[in-house]
């Protein structure tokens, strides 16, 4: 007859330690393989979010060089084409108006702070009637910039239009310039160059 022999058993709280229970954790290797992967993955986001937000800028940049440009032109035309008679002077940067009923006004271009880098204040004014003290000059014309050795307004006499040229928004395109921090990489803005005539000159 056999005699029974109880089953051994492991005392309470005993590990028994395998390969299996060694691979449950990270070893020092895995982490930094890791850690590297979880820095590239943000640089590359935040690089991702940097890009699309010059890209942003750039484009609302264009849009709104596009809407300023328009608003001038339709400005100085619409004075000189009521003009009987026009003066051009500063260097071609003002263009005097006279109307029918004998009103100069006046269109010109001022540099408001004597440096061309900062875009936001140059710009054409207009002043509907120069000789009325009351009359206060109006910007017209925003993030202005002649083209080098060209006037803004040109005019040789009567039987000719008024020639207009200058440029909205960044001058060049050149991504060291001051003006890029405002209105994005790569040369944003619109080329005017264009022609009106008076339709009264036959007045004077």
């Amino acid at each position: 007859m056999n005699a029974y022999r109880p089953a051994s058993r492991r005392p309470y709280g005993a590990v028994q330690w395998s390969a299996r229970n060694c691979r449950c954790g990270m070893t020092l290797m895995e982490t930094l393989v890791a850690a590297s992967l979880g820095v590239i993955l943000t640089a590359s986001l935040i690089a991702f979010a940097m890009f699309i937000a010059r890209l942003n800028k750039s484009s609302f940049s264009q849009v709104k060089f596009a809407h300023y440009t328009k608003q001038c032109i339709e400005d100085i035309a619409r004075v000189i084409r009521y003009a009987k008679r026009i003066t051009v002077s500063n260097a071609g940067r003002r263009l005097e108006c006279i109307n029918e009923f004998n009103i100069t006004s006046a269109i010109y271009y001022s540099d408001d702070d004597n440096n061309p880098n900062t875009l936001s204040n140059n710009r054409i004014y207009y002043r509907e009637n120069i000789n009325d003290p009351n009359s206060r000059a109006r910007v017209i014309g925003r993030y202005v910039s002649p083209f080098p050795g060209r006037p803004i307004f040109a005019y040789l006499d009567r039987t000719s239009a008024v020639e207009i040229n200058f440029r909205v928004g960044d001058p060049s395109g050149r991504g060291s310039a001051v003006y890029h921090r405002e209105t994005g990489p790569g040369p944003q803005g619109v080329d005017v160059r264009t022609a009106f005539g008076p339709r009264n000159s036959y007045l004077d």
